[in-house]
């Protein structure tokens, strides 16, 4: 079986990884370093994933039986070329159709489904065809401005008074388009990450929860250490948003929790597989296999997840240590480089390219990354 990841990211070495401990042969169209230098592919194609033109080239001289998105973009890009791709190569693009999509990708229509059909989700208000009278005063502070469409959570921005609403609202209109007011949860020590596969039948074939202990930027960012959790509370809030969607592949959900109660927000679904999938991997569940056989028609081996595996990405732990006021109180200690348990989304054992570019990947990223606020 031969397998074309658009797009790469830290995303596309677990996904190498994970198909090459089952003999699939794993191809990426992508120009970054640690994917050029992995071991873990066999042809690197450094071109443009967004490009028809060139998607149209690789196909025609190789032949894939699967295509599969890394990123926001990507994913957009496959779904919404799934039927041409199918039709004329006969690969099987495995991405979320896009009416699906479009509903998950819109944050605001997001949360009014959310709120339709009784997912717990923060408090949050379409600000389509209203005045900034028509809501300024029924404003809780603290609150979100949130695009309704961005990628990496870009322009959300936390304002604290009206007159820092009334200042910003207009510019990340500007700039990012129709927006949302949402409620601001205060919890800057974690959150959680829950991955699913659901298949066509309504079965959860697998999971994965991950607490996200540290993150960078350090008020709420990319995580940066994670654990490994069992919360069947979790599971069953996700499980039931899925079944109410209809949904079929895979799917990563943000949610969060107040440090004051138990109380749970999701905020959105990503419908692709997420930067931390390496902690599902070490942790017994193979979602780039679930992903590949499933879209083939192919039987779903059963897997047994084991929790409590600790997941590092040193290119920004390092900065969180630098920044962090809790550096030496924050649990698993920073310190501890080395056990059973601790593994890296950016260094691999099994492939020494990985021992180098990271650092290189990881300052390169935070040159590029705006700040989240969640």
């Amino acid at each position: 079986m031969r397998v074309l990841l658009l797009g790469g990211g830290l995303q596309g070495l677990s996904f190498g990884e994970s198909l090459m401990s089952k003999g699939v042969v794993v191809d990426v169209i992508s120009d970054e370093l640690q994917i050029r230098k992995s071991r873990f592919f066999g042809n690197v194609y450094a071109v443009d994933p967004l490009s028809l033109e060139s998607l149209f080239g690789i196909l025609e001289r190789k032949r894939y039986d699967v295509v599969v998105p890394m990123g926001d973009t990507t994913v957009s890009f496959l779904s919404k070329n799934k039927g041409l791709l199918e039709d004329r190569f006969g690969v099987r693009c495995a991405c979320p159709t896009e009416e699906l999509l479009s509903l998950v990708e819109d944050k605001s229509r997001f949360m009014e489904f959310c709120e339709a059909c009784g997912i717990p989700h923060p408090i949050t208000v379409n600000l389509k065809d209203k005045t900034f009278e028509d809501f300024s005063e029924s404003v809780v502070f603290p609150v979100l401005i949130k695009p309704n469409f961005s990628v990496g959570a870009r322009g959300i921005t936390r304002v604290d008074s009206l007159q820092e609403l009334q200042e910003k609202l207009p510019k990340i209109i500007e700039g990012f388009g129709p927006c949302t007011l949402q409620e601001f949860v205060d919890n800057q020590e974690y959150y959680y990450n829950v991955m699913l596969y659901r298949d066509k039948n309504g079965d959860i074939l697998a999971h994965t929860i991950l607490k996200i202990v540290r993150m960078y930027p350090i008020t709420a960012g990319s995580s940066s250490c994670c654990i490994t959790i069992e919360n069947e509370d979790l599971l069953q809030i996700c499980k039931n948003c899925l079944d109410k969607l209809g949904w079929v592949g895979m799917a990563d959900f943000d949610v969060l929790q107040r440090l004051d109660n138990s109380e749970y927000k999701v905020i959105e679904i990503n419908p692709r597989v997420p930067a931390s999938l390496r902690a599902a991997f070490v942790s017994g569940v193979n979602f780039p296999e679930i992903i590949v056989q499933d879209v083939m028609q192919m039987d779903i081996p059963n897997y047994e997840y084991v929790p409590g595996k600790i997941l590092r990405y040193m290119g920004i732990d390092i900065m969180w240590l630098l920044k962090s006021k809790n550096r030496l109180k924050r649990k698993p200690c920073w310190f501890q480089f080395i056990g059973k348990d601790i593994y890296y989304q950016d260094i691999y054992k099994t492939d020494s390219s990985t021992w180098w570019t990271w650092l290189i990947e990881g300052v390169g990223k935070l040159r590029t990354k705006n700040k989240r606020i969640r």
